[in-house]
Formats: C-alpha cells, sequence, structure tokens
C-alpha cells in the first residue's frame, strides 16, 4: 500500500471512530423534547453513526457535505453535493445500513456558480 493511500485509511478510520464517540456522548447528555426513550435515541445516535461512517468510507460521496439526522429508526440525508450520483449513492448507504427503516432524501445539487469553483465528480 503507497503511504497515501495508507494515511488516508488511517484519517477515515479516526473520524468513524469519532463521530461514533461524539454520537453517543451527544445522546447521553441530552434529553429528548419528542418523549424519545433514552434507549431510542441511543439507537437513532448509532443509526446516525453508522450511515456517517460508512458515508465518510464511501470514495464518491462527500459525506463532509451531508448532514445525517435519525429519528426513530427514520434516516434524512440533507446538504448540497456536487452530482446526482452522490445523491443516489448517499441514500443507497443509507437504505443499506442495518436498523435503518427509512431513508428521507433532502439531498440537492449545488448551485453550478458553487460547483464550478470546487469541481468534484
Amino acid at each position: 500500500m503507497s503511504n497515501t493511500f495508507t494515511n488516508k485509511l488511517k484519517s477515515k478510520a479516526i473520524l468513524v471512530v469519532l463521530s461514533v464517540v461524539c454520537a453517543f456522548a451527544l445522546s447521553a447528555c441530552a434529553n429528548d423534547p419528542h418523549g424519545r426513550t433514552v434507549g431510542t435515541t441511543v439507537d437513532d445516535a448509532v443509526l446516525t453513526s453508522s450511515v456517517k461512517s460508512s458515508l465518510i468510507a464511501d470514495d464518491l460521496v462527500d459525506a463532509f457535505e451531508i448532514e445525517v439526522d435519525t429519528y426513530r429508526s427514520t434516516v434524512m440525508l440533507s446538504g448540497f453535493v456536487e452530482t446526482q450520483n452522490q445523491i443516489d449513492r448517499a441514500v443507497e448507504i443509507a437504505k443499506k445500513t442495518e436498523g435503518v427503516q427509512k431513508v428521507v432524501n433532502k439531498l440537492a445539487l449545488k448551485p453550478k456558480a458553487l460547483s464550478q469553483r470546487n469541481p468534484r465528480s
């Protein structure tokens, strides 16, 4: 393996671990105004972390442009991405994540002016 690939893989692994830790920490501290039990809140946090981790690990998707929110096993993806392929891939990843019951797609394409300044396929 090349050093660049190894470093990229290590960076992604660190981001995955940090996202899981943050999700657990935030879910443990928050009072849920929607009446979810602690168990449901933790389950939703785990699903959010799992989906986000899978998005980070995928080479096509720019995970940092996508927000993942989960409520009672329904995952909502939102944000702006460069291509329709990235939208399709993000939705596919979320749907394949174990425990996800439904995916709500609120992803949109970036306006052309922004896309031309930051090309990514």
